[in-house]
């Protein structure tokens, strides 16, 4: 029995899942991550290793090294450690994707050169790195704008602006800002770029959004399923989705499918899972919002797809690292329409308590209720950490997951100090 490397960033709901594949597969499952508290990973995994900077490709490959010989595969599902996972996995030789293409993932603004090259559709798109520099950005890119991150998720500090003054001020804020973030991604140079003071300005997209899991085996991508976007608040990017998608013709989802596989193969993308998202914006058709690469959706996303389609992500991202053949696919569980919510603490801290589950897990539209946060975590309302995720049928319509999420939302209370 050989092993296979889970590294961890942080916390991470995708560890147990794949775990679970990684045993299905014949392999140990071994963790490495910062020095952590292993009592709630028992059973969940074979064995844990600690390293403590787990962005360091060098020091991750010589640990594992150290702890286990050359494992069978190494992968993550920490979205800010893509990158330097898949480098540790060349040093180890075990890489099925060259590091340097989740090198270039990483950088959104290199993705939107990228895909404009290969002839894709996209926003108008620049750099700022200063706020003097607002009315110039404005003039290339046009207004309505969005400002985020250069290599940001989570929708972590995404700011809609229309005016220069408001783009100079999201400038302003993202510059006070990410210097003081916690994230590591965000002190380390993007090669050139400082991402703690250098951001992505685009023109806004006027559409409909979904998002879609792709997997790439040896050069043929295929999209798993659609998930549609409402934006049912607009102090939150993702309160609720579902799939099908409500109201998308077959031949627009299509066109949502193909624009997906092109992005991630227009980028080098093999042997690995991305999520993609994309907006069927007004004037260009279905145009990429971002590519996150070597990681399938976050939270219970991929449960939706599973529950509808009978695909495990994990399991085929699972395979994918060890050059194995498809994963079997199991018939699917509840091919109808299905739908996530998510609920969110209010303001920042520690997470003391959560509660409510039971009253919600009641509600006759709820199919499941899965928490990925837990006391002592730190929550920030800069970062869109899914905290109670909602699994849901038995809706007509948008109006109907709102109107639910408002409800499921005054009876979870998630309490932080």
């Amino acid at each position: 029995m050989t092993d296979v490397v889970l590294v961890r960033e942080a916390c991470g709901h995708w560890v147990g899942e794949v775990a679970a594949a990684v045993h299905a597969a014949g392999h140990r499952a071994v963790l490495l991550a910062p020095p952590v508290d292993t009592a709630s990973l028992a059973g969940v995994v074979d064995e844990v290793i600690a390293v403590d900077d787990v962005h360091d490709a060098e020091a991750v490959a010589a640990r594992i090294r150290s702890a286990v010989g050359t494992p069978a595969a190494v992968l993550t599902g920490s979205d800010g450690i893509v990158a330097s996972t898949a480098r540790a996995a060349e040093l180890l030789g075990v890489a099925r994707c060259p590091a340097s293409v989740f090198a270039l993932c990483a950088d959104k603004f290199a993705v939107r050169e990228a895909l404009a090259a290969a002839g894709l559709p996209g926003p108008a798109a620049a750099l700022i790195s200063s706020a003097a520099s607002a009315a110039e950005v404005a003039e290339r890119v046009g207004l309505p704008a969005i400002v985020k991150p250069v290599n940001g998720a989570g929708s972590n500090l995404v700011r809609t602006v229309s005016t220069v003054d408001e783009l100079a001020a999201a400038y302003s804020l993202l510059a006070a800002r990410l210097p003081a973030s916690a994230d590591p991604r965000y002190h380390r140079r993007l090669g050139t770029i400082d991402p703690a003071s250098t951001f992505l300005v685009e023109s806004l997209l006027r559409g409909p959004e979904y998002a879609v899991d792709v997997l790439i085996r040896d050069g043929v991508a295929e999209p798993v399923e659609i998930l549609d976007k409402p934006l049912i608040d607009e102090r939150k990017f993702e309160l609720a989705l579902s799939c099908p998608p409500a109201g998308l013709p077959p031949e627009r989802a299509e066109l949502v499918r193909s624009a997906a596989s092109a992005a991630v193969l227009a980028l080098g993308l093999d042997n690995t899972v991305a999520h993609v998202e994309v907006i069927d914006d007004e004037r260009r058709g279905p145009t990429i919002v971002e590519v996150n690469a070597g990681r399938p959706a976050g939270s219970i996303m991929p449960l939706l797809a599973k529950l509808r389609t009978g695909i495990d992500v994990f399991a085929e991202l699972t395979a994918l690292a060890l050059g194995a053949p498809p994963p079997a696919r199991e018939p699917a569980k509840l091919p109808i329409p299905l739908g996530m919510l998510i609920l969110y603490a209010a303001g920042s801290g520690t997470l003391t308590g959560i509660g409510g589950l039971d009253e919600v897990a009641a509600l006759p539209e709820v199919v499941d209720v899965v928490t990925t946060v837990s006391p002592g975590q730190v929550l920030t309302d800069e970062q869109e950490t899914y905290a109670v995720n909602l699994v849901v049928a038995g809706f007509a319509d948008h109006d109907d997951l709102t109107a639910l999420h408002a409800e499921a939302s005054k009876l979870i209370r998630l309490e932080v100090a």
